[in-house]
C-alpha cells in the first residue's frame, strides 16, 4: 500500500508539471483558452477569477474550482522553459521496492538518452495539448464518423504502393498480391478508398514500411529516441520513414507545389491518425503512473507486432502521434 501511495504521488507531481507546462506554453503561443479548447472541454467556464496557470491546474485537477480564466503573459516564458526542463526528470521514486527498481532499469535498458528524450517528450506534449488535440477534437466534432472513416480509407489507399514495395522487399508475394488487389478494388469500386470494398471482397488490410523491412533483413532497432514533432522512434524507424517518404508517389506528384500543398497529405494523416486514438491516449494519461514510460513500452510493442505482422498482441495505441 505504501508503494502504491508513493507511486501515485510521483504520478501526480509528474502530470502537474507536464500539464502546467502545456498550459504555460499554450498561453505563450496564444492558444491557451481558445474556442477550440472551450468546445472540446465544455466543462470549463472562464470567468473573471484570475489565477496563475499552475494554481488553475491544481484546482481543476482536484475538482475544487473550474470557474477560472487564464491570462498568459510574456513574463512566463522563462518559467515555462524551467518547467519543461523539470518535466524531463524522472518521477519521484521514494519507497519503491528493489523489484520495481530492477523493472524500471530493465525497461530503460535501451533508452540511454532518457533525460533528453523526456525533455523532447515534454515539448511534444505541449504541442499535442495546445495544437494537435484541439484540432483533432474540432475535426471529430465537425466531420461525421462515416466521413472520417472514408477519409482515413483514402489516405490508407494512397499509401498502398509503399506497402506493396515493402511486401516484395520482405519476400511476401502473397501479401503483395493482397495489397495490389486492395488497391485496384478500392481505387475503383471503393471510390478511391472511401469505402473499403476490398475488405468486403475478402482482402484484409495490412501495412508495411521500410523500417519493418530493415527489421526483416536483420538490422537492429537501435536505441529508443523521441524526435521533436514525430514522437517515439528508433534509428531504424527514422531511416525507414525517410525512405518511405522519398519513395511515396505523393512526394513526386506534389514536388512542384508549395510547401503547404506538399505537406497536406502528411497533415491529413497526422490529424486523422491522432483523432482515432484520442480516447486511448486520454485514458493512458489518466491511468499511467509514468506516461513517458508507458508510451515507450507501447511503442516498442507496437513496432514488434508490426514486424511480426500482428503475431504479437499489444495495447491498442500506435506510435504517438502517428506511425
Amino acid at each position: 500500500m505504501q508503494v502504491k501511495f508513493a507511486r501515485q504521488r510521483a504520478a501526480d507531481g509528474f502530470f502537474k508539471k507536464a500539464a502546467s507546462t502545456a498550459l504555460l506554453a499554450g498561453g505563450i503561443i496564444g492558444l491557451a483558452a481558445t474556442s477550440g479548447l472551450a468546445e472540446t472541454r465544455s466543462d470549463y467556464k472562464y470567468t473573471k477569477n484570475s489565477q496563475t496557470l499552475i494554481s488553475f491546474y491544481e484546482k481543476w485537477s482536484s475538482g475544487s474550482d473550474r470557474d477560472v480564466v487564464i491570462h498568459p503573459t510574456s513574463s512566463k516564458v522563462s518559467k515555462a522553459t524551467r518547467t519543461v526542463s523539470r518535466g524531463a526528470k524522472k518521477p519521484a521514486s521514494d519507497n519503491i521496492t528493489d523489484a520495481e527498481i530492477l523493472a524500471q532499469n530493465e525497461a530503460a535498458a535501451n533508452d540511454p538518452l532518457e533525460p533528453l528524450n523526456r525533455l523532447i517528450f515534454g515539448f511534444n506534449e505541449v504541442l499535442d495539448m495546445v495544437v494537435l488535440t484541439p484540432v483533432s477534437h474540432t475535426y471529430r466534432a465537425i466531420v461525421p464518423d462515416p466521413i472520417r472513416a472514408g477519409i482515413s480509407g483514402v489516405i490508407a489507399n494512397i499509401k498502398a504502393p509503399i506497402t506493396f514495395a515493402n511486401d516484395l522487399l520482405q519476400g511476401n508475394p502473397e501479401r503483395a498480391k493482397t495489397t495490389v488487389m486492395r488497391f485496384l478494388i478500392n481505387s475503383t469500386a471503393g471510390l478511391g478508398g472511401f469505402v473499403d470494398a476490398a475488405e468486403a471482397a475478402g482482402f484484409e488490410k495490412h501495412t508495411e514500411d521500410f523500417g519493418q523491412t530493415l527489421a526483416v533483413w536483420g538490422i537492429g532497432t537501435g536505441p529508443y529516441l523521441v524526435a521533436p514533432l514525430f514522437g517515439p522512434t528508433t534509428p531504424r524507424h527514422i531511416i525507414g520513414r525517410v525512405a518511405d517518404t522519398a519513395a511515396a508517389p505523393t512526394t513526386w506528384i506534389l514536388a512542384d507545389l508549395s510547401l503547404l500543398e506538399r505537406s497536406s497529405p502528411t497533415i491529413a494523416d497526422v490529424v486523422t491518425g491522432h483523432e482515432a486514438i484520442l480516447d486511448d491516449v486520454k485514458a493512458l494519461r489518466e491511468s499511467s503512473p509514468d506516461f513517458y514510460a508507458s508510451v515507450r513500452d507501447i511503442y516498442r510493442q507496437s513496432r514488434s507486432s508490426a514486424v511480426l505482422n500482428g503475431d504479437l498482441e499489444v495495447d491498442p495505441i500506435p506510435d504517438l502521434p502517428i506511425e
